[in-house]
């Protein structure tokens, strides 16, 4: 009754799913200790009921399954939603996004907050934002050149990484996470653009080996419910789940995306079955003018984008 329940209100039971293995790091060092602080705080008020693997949902298919209350609550990234999530792209985009996902994702939360990102989010409610660590290029033996990517297929996730895949001369090949590795390892794809973060969960370590450390672009994602569903919440559930979210909770991920990063690329570069370069001055610059008109597209193309 004190945090305004009715007396002899009932427990609030939402079912969170992580979409990830029980022992990945996402899972053991961020998702499940927020997990528990809500239930925590929230003993005889709200708990979650906490769901991993991919039973109930997967990155492709989760936001579908919060809107239709498959689960309530549901760690999911922007990209896997085409076409949704237009503004939240700015975070994404290559050579742009900031290199400290613990600051960019404190941005992309107070930018949300600001209202500019209202559109994106009409079905749903984030609970808190990430900006995962920018993606470089992974492939699966050495390249014959860092000139073009012409004549490479690699996976992507998302818009801006598949146009700036293109424009870098590659075939983007549209592949989920959880399939990528069988794609590399049976020769499918020549590599994936993606970030240090997804070696662990992912086993990219063992169908990689030469990894270009470059800011690409980065990526996003979000810890989420339904709006129809986070307006039908007793004031006193959302003040538990406010609490326990929001900008603090975001600033937490991004450093945790960071921290993981930089242990990847250390290890990597320390395993001899691993290279690990950057572009020369030269292949830099090269690049970024190939991919600058995904960032002019992006402007062009975005709606109210102040």
């Amino acid at each position: 009754a004190a945090f305004g329940l009715p007396a002899g209100a009932q427990e609030t039971t939402l079912i969170f799913a992580t979409v990830n293995p029980p022992k990945a790091h996402l899972t053991t060092q961020v998702l499940l200790p927020w997990a528990q602080r809500v239930n925590e705080r929230g003993k005889g008020i709200v708990r979650l009921d906490i769901r991993d693997g991919l039973t109930l949902a997967n990155l492709g298919n989760v936001y579908d399954r919060v809107l239709t209350d498959v689960v309530q609550v549901a760690w999911g990234t922007h990209s896997a939603v085409g076409g949704k999530f237009r503004k939240t792209e700015v975070i994404a985009l290559p050579f742009i996004a900031p290199t400290d996902a613990e600051q960019g994702s404190v941005a992309l939360w107070r930018l949300y907050k600001t209202g500019l990102l209202d559109s994106d989010y009409d079905e749903v409610v984030p609970l808190y934002l990430c900006q995962i660590a920018n993606s470089g290029v992974q492939f699966a033996k050495t390249p014959k050149t860092l000139d073009t990517l012409a004549g490479y297929k690699m996976i992507v996730s998302g818009r801006i990484p598949g146009m700036s895949a293109t424009r870098l001369g590659a075939t983007p090949a549209s592949i989920s996470l959880n399939e990528m590795y069988e794609a590399i390892q049976r020769g499918t794809v020549d590599g994936v653009f993606t970030g240090w973060t997804a070696f662990q969960p992912f086993k990219l370590a063992e169908v990689t080996s030469y990894h270009v450390d470059v800011t690409l672009s980065g990526a996003s994602g979000y810890v989420f419910m339904s709006r129809k569903k986070w307006d039908a919440l007793p004031s006193a559930v959302k003040k538990v789940l406010e609490e326990a979210s929001g900008e603090a909770q975001s600033k937490n991920f991004g450093a945790f995306w960071d921290r993981i990063a930089e242990e990847t690329r250390g290890e990597l570069k320390k395993n001899p079955k691993h290279t690990v370069v950057s572009l020369s001055p030269e292949q830099n610059k090269k690049w970024q003018e190939a991919i600058s008109p995904v960032v002019e597209d992006w402007t062009k193309s975005t709606p109210d984008r102040s």
